[in-house]
């Protein structure tokens, strides 16, 4: 009995122990289970966030491309509005903070006078000549040269005497000393080259002194010269309204209708013009303040260079003027191109209208033009650049109906009228002559 009971207790103990191990593995699969499928949730929630991060980055990467296009965008816009600005900032014909050079008359060479009977005379081209930066001069060309009236009398091999002739009377010592009377001419020269100079018939007057110092008037023209020794002075033309004072030690100053213009000593100055509603100052200390209209901007520029004044006077001829073959045209390349370029600007159209119509009316046959340059730049590029400047003169008139022969040549740097040294002298150089047989 005790021996049934025992192998029974074995046997439940033995059924309870198989339970209990049964149970256990199962809880064991089932936690694995589970973690397996949290693992893999954890592993889908790990992929799908490093998925929308990828997109995010993906689309942040857009965003700033889009950006940057943008920026370039806005960056092109801003440096097109700036081009377009700065062309509407700048002085016509020239760099934008540019301040132009006062323009300095000369007083007109006696020794040469023009023919009345030409085809083309000043009175012909007075429209032209009222333009700031043309001037229209009387010349005599011999082989293609430009030549003054440089002769003297000489009466005797000593080179003095004395010479009358009905209404003409000849008197020199030969020491450059001497008088010349006509009806309409007086001369008186003295031998330190002062003097005087009256022409009754062109109504010209001038009185020079040993220093260069002296007056200059044309009646006819309505202009006159005060010049003193330190190249000081005054220039009034009161046909056109144009006045150019000099005041040596402090500024050179430059009026005329709706355009003015100021050079001081310090390096400062402006430019005005009331047509185009436009100012450049400059404060000579690096920098210049530019309005046109409701725009103002600063930019970054080198103070000006010293003020322009007056050439002293030449000594009185010794004789009256030769006469005149051919008118010299001389535009100033400010007035026609842009810097550095030979393509007409529209508002010079008028200008070179207006010369088409005095060579049409004149039935000019034909003649020459010429293109010169200042010393900047490269021999080569200043040749090329004065050529294509003729060429686009020659073209414009050949296109407003001159049907005149026209010859063009550049001649670069290579025959400057002035100094390259200065600012002033690099304007007289930068030109477009246009030489017209008179006859």
């Amino acid at each position: 009995m005790k021996k049934k009971q025992l192998l029974f207790a074995l046997g439940a103990l033995s059924m309870l122990l198989c339970a209990t191990a049964c149970s256990t593995g199962s809880g064991s699969s089932t936690t694995t289970k589970s973690e397996s499928k949290s693992s893999e949730k954890d592993d889908d929630t790990s992929s799908k966030e490093d998925t929308e991060d990828t997109d995010k980055d993906d689309e942040d990467d857009k965003d700033k491309k889009k950006e940057a296009d943008s920026g370039d965008d806005k960056e092109d816009k801003n440096k097109s509005s700036k081009d377009s600005q700065d062309l509407s900032m700048a002085v016509p014909g020239y760099a934008v903070g540019e301040v132009p050079p006062v323009p300095i008359p000369d007083v007109p060479d006696l020794s040469v006078m023009e023919n009345p009977e030409a085809k083309i005379t000043l009175n012909d081209t007075k429209k032209l000549s009222s333009v700031p930066g043309i001037t229209i001069t009387p010349v005599k060309v011999e082989n293609g040269t430009i030549v003054s009236g440089n002769t003297s009398v000489q009466l005797d091999e000593n080179g003095g005497g004395q010479y009358t002739d009905g209404n003409k009377t000849v008197q020199t010592d030969g020491d450059g000393t001497g008088q010349y009377v006509t009806d309409d001419i007086t001369i008186q020269k003295n031998a330190d080259g002062s003097g005087q100079y009256i022409d009754n018939k062109r109504e010209i007057t001038l009185q020079v002194h040993s220093d260069g110092s002296g007056q200059y008037s044309d009646g006819i023209k309505d202009v006159v010269f005060q010049i003193d020794s330190d190249g000081s002075g005054q220039y009034v033309d009161s046909a056109n309204e144009v006045r150019v004072v000099v005041m040596s030690n402090d500024y050179t100053s430059y009026t005329a209708p709706d355009i003015r213009i100021l050079h001081r000593t310090d390096g400062s100055g402006y430019y005005k013009n009331e047509k185009l509603d436009l100012k450049v100052e400059n404060d000579g200390k690096g920098s210049c303040v530019i309005k046109h209209g409701s725009k103002t901007v600063t930019v970054d520029a080198k103070p000006l260079g010293k003020p322009g004044v007056f050439s002293k006077l030449k000594p009185v001829p010794a004789i009256p003027a030769i006469e005149a073959n051919s008118v010299l045209i001389t535009l100033d390349s400010g007035v026609l191109f842009d810097v550095d370029k030979y393509n007409i600007r529209p508002d010079a159209y008028e200008v070179l209208t207006n010369l088409a119509d005095i060579l049409k009316e004149a039935d000019i046959k034909k003649f020459q033009i010429d293109g010169h340059t200042d010393s900047d730049a490269s021999d080569e590029h200043n040749q090329v650049l004065s050529e294509n400047r003729a060429a686009s003169v020659k073209n414009f008139l050949a296109e407003h109906g001159v049907t005149a022969e026209i010859s063009t040549k550049g001649y670069g740097e290579s025959r400057p009228v002035a100094t390259n040294e200065t600012a002033e002298g690099k304007q007289k150089n930068r030109r477009v002559e246009i030489i017209i047989p008179a006859f």
